[in-house]
């Protein structure tokens, strides 16, 4: 081999070109050699051209205004400084979603908190989506107004009703089975713009269901206000008396303590909370009233893409005399009966990372799609060993809209079933 041929084989074989393409010197040297064949000299120039032309596009392909090219599945952080993350979740969602074969259903429950305005009271709305794979691709299957429970075999519908018996307004959480219609008699509009007594979902699921109370009354001619929390089975809203009018008793109402859920076991804890029993309205607590060690008041939250049991330390509110609670976080898990399953394939932390304005997420019991919530919109990524930033679904919220109800199908006949029960009692979307 000619020693010129040689070194200007060595010169290309160096690696990636710099950002002006290939220097000055290796070109005069590919030039000087083409000039000492004279023999087929039609020929060699047309290779000369045809490898300046691949030489020049593959510097034009690998140098961007100075800055490496990346593959297909990377995004260049440019002078805005958007991450990879928020440039593919900027987009609508991902069209080629065949390749992640999303094979799980998710009953998603919503609560909008409304603040007064004018004659209406403070107050909250509720609806479900059912997101489900259709034609491969994710899609909202069905959406309707109230909670869509599901519970034993069926469904249960869970919504807020003004009870037709009341004196005064109301809005109370009332429970039936799906399958039959649901009493709602939201007025619309009140005679107060305070409500007597206001209750608000928390939680849904399996079996339970976790609630606020807030009820307003008259004590010695003053008006005072009274606010609860409570776990119930969903067929103890239906047994409730809190709708009746005359004296509300909530502490006589049916209600789940932590003891009847996780045994004796939990008693010392309870103990050394200190809490005190919760009192009925017109009650006012004294400094001999007994300790609460079977954790009667406790609601289920969410925090940091998961449920969590806290329980409620009450007292009276020396500012107005109101009488309320406040939530201590529990060193419990709560068990397979509240909730089936409460996963997160990654950790809180790296889903701020990639998205720092999530406040809640969640995820697929199969692990291949994960939701990521935000003060506008939840955002269904696709899930292989790591958070695939392209947005498979996007839901809107409304402003004060949070989750409190995740329940989830996986595989067929599940997926169809919930498909169809949905269509029926939630309506096409």
């Amino acid at each position: 081999m000619n020693p010129m041929d040689d070194e200007l084989k060595k010169s290309l074989a160096d690696g990636p070109l710099i950002r002006n393409g290939f220097s000055d010197k290796l070109q005069k040297r590919i030039v000087d050699r083409l000039e000492q064949k004279n023999s087929n000299a039609k020929k060699t120039m047309l290779v000369f051209g045809c490898v300046s032309t691949l030489l020049i596009a593959a510097s034009i392909l690998l140098t961007v205004d100075g800055v490496p090219s990346v593959g297909h599945d990377e995004i260049v952080v440019h002078k805005n400084e958007m991450t990879a993350f928020d440039a593919e979740a900027a987009q609508p969602y991902y069209k080629n979603q065949a390749e992640h074969g999303v094979r799980s259903a998710v009953l998603i429950g919503l609560r909008e908190d409304h603040p007064a305005a004018g004659s209406s009271p403070a107050h909250s709305t509720y609806r479900t989506l059912l997101l489900a794979p259709e034609d491969g691709e994710l899609r909202t299957a069905s959406e309707g107004d109230g909670i869509l429970m599901p519970y034993k075999t069926g469904f249960m519908r869970i919504a807020s009703v003004t009870p037709l018996n009341a004196n005064e307004d109301s809005q109370t959480l009332q429970a039936v089975t799906a399958e039959g219609a649901m009493p709602l008699t939201q007025p619309s509009s009140y005679y107060n713009k305070s409500l007597r007594v206001a209750e608000k979902l928390h939680f849904a699921g399996n079996r339970y269901v976790a609630l606020s109370q807030t009820i307003r009354q008259l004590d010695q001619n003053k008006p005072s206000v009274y606010e609860y929390t409570w776990v119930k089975e969903v067929e103890e809203l239906a047994s409730s008396s809190i709708n009746s009018t005359g004296i509300i008793r909530p502490v006589q109402d049916p209600h789940i303590t932590l003891k009847r859920l996780y045994g004796e076991s939990i008693q010392s804890s309870l103990k050394s909370l200190n809490t005190k029993v919760p009192q009925n309205p017109g009650s006012r607590l004294t400094a001999a009233e007994p300790m609460d060690d079977n954790g009667e008041s406790w609601t289920i939250a969410r925090k940091n893409g998961e449920w969590t049991p806290q329980i409620a330390s009450y007292s009276e509110r020396a500012a107005d005399s109101s009488y309320g609670y406040q939530l201590k976080a529990l060193p419990y898990k709560l068990p397979q009966s509240v909730v089936s399953y409460d996963l997160l394939p990654l950790s809180w932390d790296e889903i701020r990372k990639l998205q720092p304005n999530a406040k809640d997420a969640f995820s697929s019991p199969n692990k291949e799609i994960v939701g990521v919530v935000s003060n506008d919109n939840i955002v269904i990524f696709p899930f292989e060993g790591s958070l695939i930033p392209r947005p498979l679904l996007k839901i809107k919220l409304a402003p004060d809209e949070s989750i409190v109800m995740l329940q989830w199908a996986v595989n067929e006949p599940y997926i169809e079933q919930w498909k169809q029960k949905g269509k029926l009692l939630l309506g096409e979307s």
